[in-house]
């Protein structure tokens, strides 16, 4: 007998109960999944499977983890434990939809912290009733695991109906075919020695006549960049009027019209886009000539990561895993902590304080004498959030809300100009290899407009704002015979190419091209004509541009 009760003993955990059965804690684990597929089944037009990866390895985690503290707590790995573990999963997971009515009730912000108290009581409270044995614990554990089973089923529904509609536009960009449809790239010589390449995008930097024009700035960036050897185009426009459109359709060297043409890309699926942003023409070809690539992106999704690039510095977290950490109970209790780097890393428009600085000095740090690189570097100013003062310094949100929009544009206008200058200094600096130096926008400022009215249909002064970008060329012998002053991105690298490695790339018409929004990213419409007659008024005692 007391042989068989040391056996029994031996197969339980510390302090079981004989003929007590484990239990893991799949509800939990459940429940884990379900908050984050949940917000990829949302975003599915622009989110991947690998977007969500960490935040569901994160949410797995987690509810082993408060599993196995439970298990040490109670002793044991059943259902109780297995119960406790959901309960912590789904108030730290679902903090934000759980404490909502709560916090509206209570008069709180959106940091949510005036329900925190009552979410930590009740998450205490359950766990502590739930620590002894119970006979319904069983019971209540199979309701758990049922009820998660039931709301996982939702966004499994939902992404396995968009993979359905959408999940062959993914064949609709093939990098291969576009090489192959551009056999001058394979037959480019050097054109010498091999230069640097620097492409650094200002998002949302606008034109000097709408910088002047619109929000009055008198000291624009041009005149330094033409006394530093640039050549600025100054009646350059941008070809889409959205970050991915402008940026494909430069490293792609074309317009998009193929995706527009494929019946399999409609409505806002995304991806076919980003697609051409991990590997494209350009990439392509500068690999083949051994150059390193490094890719410094923002939060989006679009730049955030190139699989393709030797190194990836975004500095931060990725729009996806800021978007799910904003939903959890960490938003409230960093909070309450002191304001740094981490908890600043998904507060607030994505830490822009932190990220954007850490990215300039990491260009500058760029740069190996013996191998060539190209740096593409895509740089969230002046775009909001208008959290910068001029000389970088970052303010708190009420103070930039009472600045307003406008003169915190006008001022992350001047805090780009200084990462400008600061950059340009640094790169042609004695010592350093020669460099080859884009500096462009990819869309310009949004003006104040009516959103429910696509963009077609805008009036013409608005376009012109929006497709007005800054466009500054630096060649290492200066030779700019192949610029134009209305140069637009779809050119930037045929020229570029052609001129140091000897790519014969006819240039094509710069056409300015517009959707209606984002629900029909390619339904697009020619707005050329348009962009270019159209006139900005002018600050009072000043002419404005004469029509063309």
């Amino acid at each position: 007998m007391q042989s068989r009760r040391a056996a029994d003993a031996a197969a339980l955990p510390a302090g079981g109960t004989p003929g007590a059965p484990r239990m893991l804690p799949w509800a939990a684990m459940l429940l884990g999944s379900v908050s984050v597929l949940d917000i990829l089944a949302r975003n599915r037009n622009q989110a991947s499977l690998a977007d969500a990866a960490p935040a569901l390895a994160g949410s797995l985690a987690l509810a082993l983890a408060v599993w196995g503290l439970a298990v040490a707590w109670r002793r044991r790995a059943d259902a109780g434990a297995a119960l406790i573990a959901c309960v912590w999963v789904v108030g730290l997971l679902f903090y934000l939809d759980l404490a909502r009515p709560l916090n509206k009730a209570l008069g709180g912000t959106y940091p949510m912290l005036r329900p925190l108290p009552v979410a930590v009581a009740a998450m205490v409270g359950l766990t502590l009733l739930l620590r002894g044995r119970r006979p319904w614990h069983g019971f209540a554990n199979t309701v758990a695991i049922s009820i998660a089973v039931a709301l996982l089923a939702g966004p499994a529904a939902r992404l396995a109906a968009f993979e359905w509609r959408h999940g062959a536009s993914r064949q609709a960009y093939d990098p291969d075919r576009a090489e192959a449809e551009m056999p001058e790239l394979a037959r480019a010589g050097t054109g010498g020695a091999t230069p640097d390449i620097y492409h650094l995008v200002f998002d949302r930097y606008g034109s000097e006549e709408t910088l002047t024009n619109r929000y009055g700035i008198r000291d624009p960036i041009g005149p330094f960049l033409e006394r530093q050897g640039f050549y600025v185009a100054r009646d350059s426009f941008a070809n889409y009027l959205s970050t991915g459109h402008s940026l494909a359709s430069t490293f792609h060297m074309d317009y998009l019209a193929g995706l527009a043409a494929d019946p399999r890309v409609t409505g806002d699926d995304w991806h076919p886009i980003f697609a051409m942003l991990d590997d494209n023409r350009v990439g392509r070809f500068l690999r083949a000539r051994g150059y390193e690539m490094h890719q410094f992106g923002s939060w989006w999704a679009g730049t955030f990561h190139n699989p393709d690039a030797d190194s990836n510095q975004p500095f931060g977290l990725s729009e996806f895993d800021i978007g799910y950490l904003r939903r959890t109970i960490l938003l409230p209790l960093f909070h309450l902590l002191p304001e740094g780097p981490v908890t600043r890393s998904f507060d607030w428009d994505n830490g822009q304080c932190q990220r954007v600085a850490r990215q300039v000095e990491a260009i500058k740090r760029v740069g190996e004498p013996r191998r060539p690189v190209y740096v593409f570097a895509h740089i969230l100013v002046p775009h909001g959030p208008y959290v910068f003062r001029p000389d970088g310094s970052c303010m708190e949100r009420l103070a930039s809300e009472a600045r307003g929009e406008m003169q915190g544009y006008a001022d992350q206008v001047g805090y780009a100009d200084r990462i400008i200058e600061e950059l340009v200094t640094t790169l042609l600096a004695g010592g350093r290899r020669p460099a080859a130096i884009l500096i462009q926008a990819d869309e310009g400022p949004i003006p104040e407009r009516d959103m429910r009215v696509p963009w077609q249909d805008a009036p013409d002064a608005e376009l012109r704002i929006k497709f007005g970008i800054l466009a500054a060329y630096r060649f290492p012998d200066g030779d700019y015979r192949r610029l134009r002053q209305d140069i637009s991105p779809v050119n930037s690298y045929r020229t570029m190419l052609g001129h140091l490695f000897g790519v014969a790339l006819p240039e094509l018409p710069d056409r300015m091209i517009a959707f209606p929004d984002h629900l029909g990213i390619y339904d697009f419409q020619d707005v050329t004509e348009r962009v270019r007659c159209a006139t900005l008024a002018a600050p009072p005692h000043e002419a404005a541009l004469p029509p063309c």
